[in-house]
């Protein structure tokens, strides 16, 4: 297990997540902890268009970067956090405290953030 393995696997267990994953822009999956029942290429997908059209969106209203989102679902939420070059993508049960869930996430991308972070 590598670092980012590891700090997706605190996330989960703190956030009471199903799974965590970090992404390219484009959907690529770098790194992830996810239960079974839950197909990382699939969320690299959702993630990848919800990334590009809300980013699209914010631009043409002249908004501002993407920061974070929140999608809620009839069976779960899809936490989507910017890590800059990178996006922190975590899936949550439709019960889950989304309070807790959004202070792991915090925490988890700060973590990540040095991380991906490539010094010259």
């Amino acid at each position: 297990m590598n670092d980012m393995e590891i700090v997706l696997r605190g996330l989960n267990e703190k956030a009471a997540a199903k799974g965590s994953v970090v992404v390219t822009n484009d959907g690529m999956v770098v790194a992830a902890d996810m239960r079974k029942e839950i197909r990382k290429d699939i969320i690299g997908a959702l993630s990848s268009f919800l990334i590009s059209a809300t980013d699209r969106c914010l631009r043409q209203g002249e908004i501002g970067h993407f920061g974070r989102m929140v999608m809620t679902a009839t069976h779960g939420k899809v936490i989507i956090q910017s890590l800059h070059e990178f996006f922190l993508v975590v899936v949550v049960d439709q019960f889950a405290d989304m309070e807790l869930a959004l202070e792991a996430v915090t925490v988890a991308g700060a973590k990540l953030r040095e991380l991906t972070h490539i010094r010259i």
